[in-house]
């Protein structure tokens, strides 16, 4: 087990609040129960969790985060959490002994955090997910429950998407809000620091909510090419060489590309929220030669959710 001191200070103030409500029930709490009070907790308060709090996408049971478990994970090797079974369900249980680290939350999401335990610890599970479905019936679109709303298909087009500022869940709600159904990826080296995004993980993660990931290497800026951008005249030459040098050696990529767009709906995703200084914007331009459909970008801003 690592040191806790140190590795609560690098805790990240949403772990705070998932070990804050599972101390203010004080009994092991089903993954599911949960996920639906985190997901409340952001819809429903006016604290939202505090900035930076987890996002949702509709999975099999309703809304879920892969970053909320994934962190949990974390919080498991550290020694905050113990899994187990409650109930027949399997269930996390707080082994914090440290009120100081709950101190460094808000008031005002510490007060809202409590206040959906209170209203709904003593609700038992189903009647906690009809309330949940009822009143967000978007997050039942890939339940294995009862689907109250459909996934859209988005109509023919040349979509692109850049998940800056966005989590792998909030990326993924939104594209299936949209329709989507495919992610190309048009990195050359599909890798992050953020959770989710790099080739393996986003690839898994597409698979679990119905979207196809295919990666297109070929289309992408070497490395190399993009250290050094120090500023938008910089970007603006790469651009210019990458429309003038790199892309018309890429005609059989682009033409699989057009392909796959006209067959599925589909989103070029790289990693800047802008499309204007990505080159996506430029591969987008020519799969739309070669197929007439025209161009959408689905900028970063649209990757949350619209509506319930």
């Amino acid at each position: 087990m690592k040191d806790r001191r140190s590795s609560g200070s690098k805790m990240l103030n949403r772990q705070k609040c998932i070990l804050y409500m599972l101390e203010q029930a004080g009994r092991p709490v089903a993954r599911l129960e949960l996920t639906k009070w985190a997901f409340l907790l952001a819809r429903e308060t006016a604290s939202g969790g505090g900035p930076a709090f987890y996002d949702f996408l509709p999975y099999h049971y309703g809304p879920y985060s892969f970053t909320l478990f994934h962190e949990a994970e974390r919080l498991v090797r550290d020694g905050y959490l113990r899994p187990m079974t409650a109930g027949g369900r399997d269930a996390w249980e707080s082994l914090n002994d440290s009120a100081s680290l709950m101190s460094a939350l808000a008031t005002v999401v510490r007060r809202d955090a409590a206040g959906v335990v209170r209203q709904f610890a003593n609700v038992p599970l189903d009647d906690l997910i009809d309330y949940v479905y009822g009143r967000f019936p978007w997050y039942t679109a890939n339940s294995r429950i009862r689907q109250l709303r459909a996934r859209p298909a988005a109509p023919p087009g040349i979509y692109t998407i850049g998940y800056e500022g966005c989590s792998v869940d909030r990326l993924l709600d939104g594209l299936m809000r949209r329709g989507i159904r495919r992610i190309i990826d048009v990195r050359r080296n599909p890798v992050a620091r953020r959770y989710g995004f790099h080739k393996a993980s986003l690839d898994r993660l597409c698979g679990n909510v119905g979207i196809a990931y295919v990666h297109v290497p070929e289309v992408g800026i070497p490395s190399d090419l993009r250290r050094n951008l120090d500023g938008p005249d910089a970007r603006a030459r790469l651009l210019a060489m990458y429309d003038a040098e790199l892309l018309p050696r890429q005609g059989g990529a682009i033409a699989e590309i057009a392909r796959m767009a006209a067959e599925l709906p589909s989103a070029l995703m790289c990693m800047e929220a802008d499309p204007a200084v990505c080159h996506r914007s430029r591969v987008a331009q020519a799969a739309s030669s070669v197929t007439g459909l025209p161009v959408q970008h689905l900028r970063g801003k649209t990757c949350g959710p619209d509506s319930n």
